[in-house]
């Protein structure tokens, strides 16, 4: 995991590479140095060192020296894909995913994505064509964004240093599942399937050794690391099969007694003898809505479902790392998958192929939302955030199960994760029922942002610092960016302070669920 910095075809490009890569000093603990395969080429990156961390020195060069490549992310299979060149008669030089990821590239060309598991954003060039390929990973847990001036490129982990180094021209962002050439922009095959009937009902001993497996492939491998536990159904039982490998694995939990999520917490500890280490947290205090600011030019977002659990990633990100460690796993993409998201019980409920539709649009827009926060708020602490649940055989069958075992009915209505709550069946001792049958709430809320049922601890703040009036002007200032509420125009503002939001088309087109019920016609 890292941030990367790349200009092809572009002048002064070392230059301009240069500057980028002084706005992602965040996002690792060491800045390689900086590659010129070719004139107005350059390629670098701000690496955390995790994998082979001594040699894994990028840009990495293919066995031939015909491919260069700058990668961000982790590549889970790499060690099977190694030994698969390795049979071709390729040699290796380092230990590392990236030698694998560049040597798969130079041998199978794009079709190698097709053979990939992991998180990654990359950008591949080879100096005797000028030819390069950019791609990012299928769910968009790594981000990659590009501004395009005639034949020259300009790529980066984040928008605002590409803001800063680049003087016009829009930041676009890659789609998740993407890759781009000079030619050709469009998705690619990858190990993640597309659902189709017949579906298929859950095991819960299918289920339990396929996330197992997830959780183990995202462990590393000679590095401690620590959980992001909430006492939600999804990091618990990320936490239940980390431990059955790492036993003393920590757990960082937000919030205070007097958040929700802090007696199912406390369950899952006291059961277990879970290291869970607590971060205060107190949502009404000055300290707390100040740290907005920096929240929001972390997240590089104005959504307040982003924003709101920023503030609370922040704080864990921080804690984690300062407390050593390079490496966290955490419960994102349970919900989308599982349909844990009230939208997706009432979508399910109501049709199932309404609810597939509906589901898939929500996995499109994780990029968006959570995964963009997990990504922007670890790595501003030089923190690598691992998402089991988003592991592609894992994420294949929760895609192919029938509906009753996603959302089923129950005393208050349907109640989404049906098949990961069988799973605490499977281990009574370890796993506590009051965590299987407690309702979804979003972590910010779990930690205490949620004041009452109608509003957020920080209502009040907006409503003093934006008028009716100022609310009115600020819809013509940032017209065309959708804004529905003083708290949308406050963060918006707090972003537009200290990088060009004009700039970002992606802000404008705002993280919304546009799928809807299907209109059934009544009989006259």
């Amino acid at each position: 995991m890292c941030g990367i910095a790349v200009a092809i075809g572009w002048p002064e490009a070392k230059t301009v590479v240069a500057r980028l890569m002084a706005g992602i000093t965040s996002r690792g603990d060491i800045s390689d140095p900086i590659g010129e395969p070719a004139p107005n080429v350059a390629m670098a990156t701000r690496r955390l060192a995790i994998v082979d961390r001594d040699h894994a020195i990028q840009p990495q060069i293919s066995y031939d020296g015909r491919l260069w490549l700058s990668f961000n992310g982790e590549i889970y299979n790499y060690e099977a894909l190694r030994a698969e060149l390795e049979a071709t008669g390729i040699r290796f030089k380092t230990q590392s995913d990236t030698e694998v990821l560049v040597n798969a590239l130079r041998s199978w060309g794009a079709k190698a994505l097709a053979k990939i598991s992991g998180m990654y954003a990359f950008v591949a060039y080879e100096p005797a064509t000028g030819q390069f390929l950019a791609a990012r990973d299928p769910f968009g847990i790594k981000p990659l964004y590009v501004v395009q001036e005639g034949e020259g490129f300009a790529f980066c982990s984040e928008m605002r240093p590409l803001l800063d180094s680049i003087e016009s021209g829009d930041v676009l962002v890659l789609p998740p599942g993407y890759l781009l050439t000079r030619e050709y922009c469009g998705a690619f095959p990858s190990l993640l399937t597309t659902p189709t009937e017949p579906f298929a009902s859950s095991d819960p001993k299918v289920l339990d050794k396929l996330l197992s497996e997830a959780v183990a492939r995202h462990i590393p491998r000679d590095l401690p690391f620590a959980i992001m536990f909430s006492g939600g159904i999804d990091s618990t039982l990320v936490a239940h099969y980390a431990r059955q490998i790492a036993p003393s694995a920590p757990g960082y939990f937000v919030g205070g007694p007097d958040s929700t999520d802090y007696p199912f917490a406390m369950a899952y500890a006291e059961t277990t003898g879970f290291d869970l280490k607590l971060i205060p947290f107190d949502p009404l205090s000055d300290e707390t809505f100040d740290a907005l600011g920096e929240a929001v030019l972390a997240a590089e977002s104005f959504e307040p479902a982003l924003v709101r659990g920023a503030v609370c990633s922040m704080k864990v990100s921080e804690a984690i790392h300062k407390d050593g460690f390079k490496v966290a796993l955490c419960g994102e993409g349970a919900d989308e998958l599982f349909c844990g998201y009230t939208p997706l019980e009432k979508a399910f409920a109501h049709d199932a192929t309404y609810g597939r539709a509906m589901r898939e649009e929500i996995l499109e827009l994780m990029n968006r939302i959570s995964l963009q926060r997990v990504d922007r708020c670890s790595m501003h602490h030089s923190l690598e955030t691992r998402v089991p649940f988003l592991d592609p055989m894992l994420a294949n069958y929760a895609r192919g199960l029938v509906a009753d075992d996603l959302v089923r009915p129950g005393s208050s209505g349907f109640t989404g994760k049906a098949a990961l709550r069988d799973l605490f069946d499977l281990h009574p001792k370890s796993l506590p029922r009051m965590i299987r049958d407690r309702s979804k709430i979003l972590f910010s809320e779990g930690a205490g942002l949620k004041a009452k049922a109608d509003e957020f601890a920080w209502d009040d703040r907006f409503e003093d610092a934006i008028s009716d009036m100022d609310f009115v002007n600020g819809l013509k200032e940032f017209e065309g960016f959708n804004i529905h509420s003083k708290e949308e125009l406050y963060y918006l503002r707090l972003l537009s302070s200290k990088m060009n939001v004009f700039r970002i088309p992606q802000l404008r087109a705002r993280a919304a669920i546009t799928v809807r019920p299907p209109v059934v016609e009544q009989s006259a």
